[in-house]
């Protein structure tokens, strides 16, 4: 029993234990993952203590060990990646690849060392390797780097060289697993940098191990470079969840949760700085208010979720037809508005108002029925109609009401669709 590592595996367990408190309280798929790669590094730890202090392991623990470094390696490599294929195809892509290096891993634990029984793994590794790279990634680059790491491997078996094949290839999967998450995580982020210097931390001992394990007076060094790296991803972790809790709250601060877009609060912040920006300018700006006619019908006789969709569905209608330079932001309620800025005459204005009419009107189908939609408008111009926030809001808000003639929601299996409404 080697008990010098209890203290270091404690560390790792009470780290993990907060993850999952973290990950109860905040739920992502994201954190299912990372817990479950952080659980086969507890394993693989857990393992280090019926390590003997000299000697090579036993087979069945070196293994273990062997077989968890591949095996958390390549579930977080699969968690950092950001690519456009889907998630089952990833996952193929990945378990076909791993499976020839857990080959050489298994071997290499059970103190295998006879090349032959190495290079059937290793010819397996290069098929899947070129096919699988081809196929689904469609890069010669990647192509190429794949097949060289085979290459490599399968020289070093037959140099006899197994301890080096078998590491430097699991410095390879974390250096990979590194490289994606600086990739994929914020630049900003505390939580990144703590998980990057632990990946390339760990990479850079799989690569060194083959020379460290020679002098030992180096190992307790090494040990306890090698458990350090496990505490700063596990750390790094918890934070990148915090922060990224951080970054939902901030976001629901100032969007609508049902619909997305920016609330009230952020609306208002908006509508100022333009107006601050169009008075340097000399430029122009059109305030929108636009209120759904009848919205109250359709939650008493089809029900507030029905109600929801309508909204979600309005409100995606005019994202998709409305300019990414225009501010579109839900007030409460059934009422939207919108902030279009350089408009050059009233063309432009009636052009953005067909736009909004067609995204309107455009036919929902809430629940298996087919709704159509009105509503009524009103519209302020700065500077023409007045200089200010308060105003602005005050004119497009008497125009709107002025224009509204509560038409009721209908239902094509019930009543005639309306007429299409009208817009000042």
């Amino acid at each position: 029993m080697n008990y010098a590592f209890l203290p270091d595996l404690s560390a790792l367990a009470i780290l993990i234990a907060l993850f999952l408190l973290l990950r109860r309280r905040h739920p992502q798929q994201q954190a299912d993952i990372w817990l479950l790669g952080l659980l086969i590094t507890l394993v693989e730890s857990s393992a280090h203590i019926f390590y003997n202090k000299h000697g090579m392991p036993g087979r069945s623990l070196h293994v273990i060990v062997i077989d968890c470094y591949l095996i958390a390696g390549a579930v977080f490599t699969w968690d950092a990646g950001n690519h456009p294929l889907p998630r089952r195809t990833r996952f193929l892509y990945l378990t076909l690849n791993a499976l020839p290096l857990l080959a050489v891993n298994t071997l290499y634990g059970l103190h295998v060392y006879i090349p032959n029984a190495y290079y059937p793994a290793v010819a397996a590794g290069l098929l899947i390797a070129g096919a699988s790279t081809l196929y689904l990634r469609r890069t010669w680059l990647v192509t190429m780097l794949h097949l060289a790491g085979w290459l490599v491997i399968g020289y070093l078996v037959y140099d006899h060289e197994f301890r080096k094949a078998v590491y430097w290839s699991l410095g390879a999967v974390y250096a990979v697993a590194a490289v994606k998450f600086q990739r994929r995580l914020p630049g900003k982020s505390t939580g990144r940098l703590a998980i990057l210097t632990g990946f390339y931390i760990w990479a850079l001992c799989f690569f060194v191990h083959p020379f460290i394990v020679t002098y030992r007076d180096y190992a307790d060094i090494a040990s306890h470079v090698w458990n350090m790296q496990k505490a700063l991803i596990s750390l790094g972790m918890i934070l990148v969840m915090l922060e990224e809790q951080v970054s939902n709250n901030q976001w629901l601060a100032l969007h609508d949760d049902l619909t997305g877009l920016p609330n009230r609060r952020s609306f208002e912040d908006h509508l100022n700085h333009t107006l601050e920006r169009c008075r340097r300018r000399k430029g122009s700006l059109a305030l929108l208010l636009l209120d759904l006619d009848g919205f109250k019908r359709i939650n008493d006789s089809l029900g507030h979720q029905a109600g929801d969709q309508v909204l979600r569905a309005v409100a995606n209608n005019l994202r998709g037809n409305l300019s990414a330079a225009n501010t579109l932001a839900r007030l409460g309620g059934d009422e939207f508005t919108l902030v279009a800025t350089d408009l050059e005459d009233r063309r432009a204005v009636d052009y953005l108002l067909d736009a909004i009419r067609e995204a309107v009107e455009r036919p929902l189908s809430i629940d298996g029925q087919s709704l159509s939609v009105t509503a009524s408008l009103g519209v302020a111009i700065y500077p023409d109609d007045a200089d200010n926030a308060t105003h602005l809001l005050r004119i497009a808000d008497q125009r709107m009401y002025k224009l509204k003639q509560r038409p009721p929601f209908h239902s094509e299996a019930e009543f005639d669709i309306l007429p299409s409404p009208s817009f000042d």
